[in-house]
């Protein structure tokens, strides 16, 4: 596939982060663009823009381009979106999420593995949240399954770095069974005991990734290598508090927006910030891994961003600090693209003058 090609799609997937990032400050009470969005923007983020970015990542080694319909309607659905009407955009998301499905089968086809197994299921996640959105219309039902194809899909990805790792059939065995009661718990009434259920699946899946995952060599280490355990290390322990916090938090005030956030700021975008510097690139065909010590700085950004908008929840005073925290996340997820994008060029004429 053509270098202009690959850029297309990744820039269409980016575009649906800004326009999400923008339509989540108008949810917390910020004047931005498009309106019509602001009520959409989970659907934005996990749709548009994580869909279609890992749809890109399995589709292109595939060498399957016709798969590319999927990533197109996903990361298209933000002009449904924008336009209407909104059950149109869903569509058009419902349809991704099935070819994303039969993407891992076609890999499952020639290799026969449990990490990509799970990466099926996670994807399947995807798909019923999205017919359930079509159907219900209610963010907060959906938001397990969307938990549930990105947790499954991160967490493949990280069993199938354990092969480098003395990790054995029954550590792995017992992922496996913290896998199903999590999908137990997402399957079960959210007001009864799901959330509880979900929580405990999730506190004792983060401690097996924090045990047994490459970051305990990764973190030992220099220069992204080491920064990529960090920032596993921080999505690990966020995991863990979404955990607690399911617990703790599921019948209060803000509990839900405390989750939802600890969910996504915290441990979804740690795993961005972790692989981003491997992953996009690779998208795009590009051997570099792009890497500059500044990129601690957006991670802590993210996390101080988390923490205010946490402590707001806590406290119940949402329109003030929320508006804040909203707008340093906003800052420290751009200025990681930024970076990125900046030293991904450097890394490329480097690998060029030598």
């Amino acid at each position: 596939m053509k270098f202009s090609v690959k850029l297309f799609f990744l820039l269409f997937a980016f575009s649906n982060l800004i326009l999400g990032l923008i339509s989540g400050l108008g949810r917390i009470g910020w004047s931005v663009p498009l309106p019509e969005t602001y009520v959409h923007h989970g659907a934005i983020m996990v749709g548009g823009f994580l869909g279609s970015l890992i749809a890109l990542e399995k589709i292109i080694p595939l060498k399957s381009y016709g798969f590319l319909i999927g990533p197109l309607f996903s990361a298209s659905s933000i002009i449904v979106f924008i336009v209407g009407p909104f059950q149109y955009a869903v569509a058009m998301i419902i349809l991704a999420s099935l070819i994303l499905v039969f993407v891992y089968a076609t890999y499952l086809k020639n290799q026969c593995s449990l990490y990509l197994l799970l990466a099926m299921i996670g994807a399947m996640c995807w798909f019923i949240g999205n017919v359930l959105l079509l159907w219900k219309h209610f963010y907060p039902m959906i938001f397990p399954w969307w938990m549930g194809f990105l947790l499954f899909t991160i967490v493949a990805e990280r069993l199938e770095l354990t092969k480098f790792l003395p990790v054995s059939q029954k550590n792995k065995n017992s992922l496996i069974a913290l896998l199903c009661v999590f999908i137990l718990g997402i399957t079960l009434p959210f007001h009864g005991m799901g959330t509880y259920i979900t929580g405990l699946s999730l506190v004792l899946i983060s401690i097996w990734l924090m045990r047994y995952d490459v970051i305990r060599l990764t973190i030992k280490k220099s220069g992204l290598t080491r920064f990529t355990g960090i920032a596993l290390s921080c999505g690990y322990a966020s995991l863990l508090l979404v955990g607690v916090f399911l617990f703790a938090l599921g019948d209060t005030a803000f509990g839900y927006d405390i989750i939802v956030h600890t969910f996504f700021l915290g441990f979804i975008f740690s795993m961005i910030f972790a692989h981003g510097p491997m992953i996009l690139p690779g998208v795009l065909g590009l051997t570099v891994k792009p890497y500059h010590p500044l990129f601690y700085f957006p991670l802590i950004v993210l996390y101080a961003s988390l923490f205010i908008r946490v402590a707001a929840d806590a406290m119940l005073v949402p329109f003030v600090l929320r508006s804040v925290s909203g707008w340093i996340s906003f800052s420290g997820i751009l200025l990681y693209f930024v970076l990125l994008l900046i030293n991904t060029v450097r890394a490329l004429r480097n690998e060029k003058t030598f």
